[in-house]
């Protein structure tokens, strides 16, 4: 039929019978939007956007949003991984990887153990911290009432000193340290009854009476090097020694908090005495031991010697507490 290019379109559209030649027309005009099942081919160098028939993409085998850097790993290869780590199971329970295992382990613990004991005696800090209730009773006796004491000797055993629990005359670390601690909290409480406590002054106490405690084992060492005195004093027993004044200045401070300055004063004075007689005593047969080869001037040094640090202690002991009552 022939229609009239000028009157109004009538009738349905029309179809095409051959598909190539509905092909060729269609790449050589443009496409007519009442043509239906058009068969384009994938080869033409266009992907279409929209369209039919258009190839189905298989789902993935396992969960969704895969990227393209995501392996799926077969089961079947699965089990040569297991294999692996059984095997590796099995090998690390193996007696002789075991024992290589132990043996290295115990040289590197044993070469870290040398590397610190060089710097941290461990070995002689468990002596001095060997004590038990019986000797921290005796010991705090001993500093209170040592006027009446009368062996002040320190035994030995097999060319060693016995421990303070079976020695008395021994010094030891745990009294001080444990004295340090008290120190720190005496001297809290003092300042909270007073209402002067702020949460400053535990960091300032404490690093104000480890400086000085610092400077005074140190000044002792130097004294030693000065005057060219040769004893059996260890510089942790120095530190023991000089240690003992913080139990007289614990006591002060407690008795304070009932009789406020006279009771404080009273107390310092009288441990500052039978501390002075302790270290004299002890510090005696360390410094110039008995049937000593020394000569007259050399013993007169060691004597100066050991009154200045039995002489130092009652000035720190009012020191470091003074201000605090």
């Amino acid at each position: 039929m022939n229609y009239n290019h000028s009157s109004p379109r009538r009738g349905k559209p029309k179809r095409l019978l051959d598909p190539s030649a509905g092909i060729s027309a269609s790449a050589s005009m443009p496409q007519s939007p009442y043509m239906y099942n058009q068969q384009i081919p994938m080869d033409n160098g266009v992907v279409p956007e929209y369209g039919y028939n258009m190839p189905e993409q298989q789902p993935p085998p396992y969960g969704f949003n895969m990227t393209p850097m995501q392996h799926y790993v077969p089961p079947e290869n699965r089990g040569d991984e297991y294999a692996t780590s059984q095997f590796a199971t099995q090998l690390l329970t193996q007696p002789v990887v075991t024992n290589m295992a132990v043996q290295y382990g115990n040289v590197l613990v044993g070469s870290g153990k040398q590397q610190f004991e060089k710097y941290v005696p461990v070995s002689a800090l468990k002596y001095y911290f060997a004590v038990d209730t019986n000797y921290v009773a005796s010991k705090l006796a001993l500093l209170f009432f040592p006027f009446t004491h009368k062996d002040w000797s320190v035994k030995y055993e097999q060319d060693a000193p016995l421990q303070p629990r079976y020695e008395t005359n021994a010094p030891d670390m745990y009294i001080p340290t444990m004295a340090f601690l008290t120190y720190i909290v005496s001297a809290v409480l003092v300042s909270g009854t007073q209402e002067r406590f702020t949460p400053e002054q535990l960091s300032i106490l404490a690093s104000t009476a480890l400086a000085w405690g610092v400077i005074e084992l140190v000044v002792h060492i130097v004294s030693l090097y000065v005057m060219n005195l040769e004893t059996s004093l260890s510089t942790l027993d120095l530190l023991a020694y000089c240690g003992y004044k913080y139990v007289g200045m614990n006591t002060a401070l407690l008795v304070s908090l009932l009789f406020r300055k006279f009771g404080y004063y009273i107390v310092l004075l009288y441990f500052s005495a039978s501390l002075g007689f302790f270290l004299i005593r002890s510090l005696k047969l360390r410094v110039i031991p008995q049937n000593s080869p020394y000569t007259a001037s050399g013993n007169k040094r060691r004597l100066y010697f050991i009154l200045f640090v039995a002489g130092i202690q009652p000035v720190l002991m009012w020191w470091l507490s003074y201000h605090l009552v």
